[in-house]
């Protein structure tokens, strides 16, 4: 290993755990890397936990998936959205792994310090995957991410050359787009969507700069293809506006439509948006994929703000409760009349253990349905949706009034 080399894959220092005043500017070994983890959910218990989202596919070398909640209550369910932040499915694209590692600690760190911070971890419940392919990430051993590589590996520590950005669920090209089979990271992945109401989330890459919003699998844009322009141009002129000149202005200034730049079958974005009814945008953010360790922490500073605006779009657009006439949260779906369309899976869905729901829309007047199985749908009209917080509408939905089968229905208070 060349020193040039040695330098850009600068492993963390011993001790860098449990040093609150650590260096960014390095990477952390595996052990570093899951002890950090361990570190913040120890220290700060009541705003994080962490979560095994289960084994990759090496079973020489074994690593886990794992993700910390941050949140105010961070084992409960609440009525606030839910955001997934993730990165490195690519296993040499290093930057973004290290800046989640960072955001996590940052956000803990600054609670009850800093306004803005506090307000995102009380009214957020934040997933952050810092390496959604860790097997990669470590090809050439624990110690160093030296030896990083793009794709999953096999059971037996060998590149398995599946790219992990090709092997989700595709809505126009079926269930296994590369004709391979669910790797062990994609499975696990998938399970957390199923498990979870993801609302807005971001796919932390390197390669270029830009922020690339979906679709990538049709030409056909998005119903809020709109919106997603403008998430994406929000991050863009923040990073802009803090990094240096040229930075983040690839393709049109900085952001792009995935089809138009080049269409990709069995990408995240695509599966977490058409088959959730959430909005996920892939975020480019840096030429290099294994950044030089010296530049990590440039690309937090140019970051930093953008990456925190993104998580705040989470709490805009319209929000609310639905339940029926007892109170209890129900598992609805919430229609845009005249923008979601059936094919391009956008309505949202509500947290069933909760029954809230959030759904993120560039200001103006909407009319919303609401509909539950075994439940009359309702519409709300003429919801006003402005700049700042979301306009809250909760709604109680009730039974059908058609009879079933052995079904009594009690009177209507």
């Amino acid at each position: 290993e060349s020193g040039a080399a040695a330098k850009d894959a600068a492993v963390c220092p011993e001790g860098w755990v449990e040093d609150e005043a650590r260096s960014w500017s390095c990477y952390p070994s595996y052990g570093q890397y899951v002890a950090l983890l361990q570190h913040l959910a120890a220290t700060r218990p009541e705003l994080c936990r962490l979560v095994d989202l289960g084994a990759t596919a090496n079973a020489v070398t074994p690593h886990r998936l794992l993700a910390l909640v941050v949140s105010d209550h961070p084992e409960m369910a609440e009525d606030e959205p839910e955001v997934l932040l993730t990165s490195t499915m690519h296993g040499d694209e290093t930057g973004g792994f290290v800046l989640l590692l960072r955001l996590a600690d940052h956000l803990l760190a600054g609670y009850g310090e800093d306004a803005a911070n506090t307000l995102l971890v009380d009214e957020t419940e934040l997933w952050i995957n810092p390496n959604a392919n860790p097997d990669g990430t470590y090809f050439g051993g624990d110690d160093s991410v030296a030896g990083a590589i793009r794709y999953y590996a096999t059971a037996a520590g060998a590149s398995s050359f599946v790219d992990p950005n090709r092997n989700f669920p595709d809505p126009d090209e079926g269930d296994h787009p590369d004709n391979r089979t669910w790797w062990p990271e994609t499975a696990a992945m998938m399970a957390l969507a199923g498990a979870q109401t993801f609302v807005l989330s971001a796919n932390l890459h390197g390669g270029a700069e830009l922020v690339n919003y979906p679709w990538d699998t049709f030409e056909r844009r998005h119903p809020d293809d709109a919106w997603f322009e403008g998430l994406a141009r929000d991050w863009v002129d923040l990073a802009q506006a803090d990094g240096p000149a040229g930075y983040m202005t690839d393709r049109d200034n900085g952001i792009t439509n995935g089809w138009d730049w080049y269409p990709v079958a069995g990408g995240r974005q695509d599966f977490m948006t058409f088959f959730h009814g959430g909005r996920e945008v892939t975020i480019e953010m840096s030429r290099a994929h294994l950044l030089p360790a010296d530049e990590l922490d440039a690309l937090w500073q140019w970051n930093r703000r953008a990456l925190l605006d993104f998580i705040g779009h989470a709490r805009r657009g319209i929000r609310g409760v639905v339940r029926d006439r007892d109170g209890a949260p129900l598992a609805a779906t919430v229609e845009v009349l005249g923008v979601d369309r059936p094919e391009d899976g956008s309505r949202v869905r509500t947290d069933p253990a909760v029954g809230d729901f959030h759904r993120l829309l560039l200001p103006g007047l909407y009319d919303l349905r609401f509909s539950a199985p075994g439940f009359e749908p309702r519409v709300v009209a003429g919801v006003a949706v402005s700049e700042g917080p979301a306009a809250v509408v909760d709604v109680v939905l009730y039974e059908e009034l058609t009879r079933r089968p052995g079904r009594r229905l009690a009177p209507l208070p």
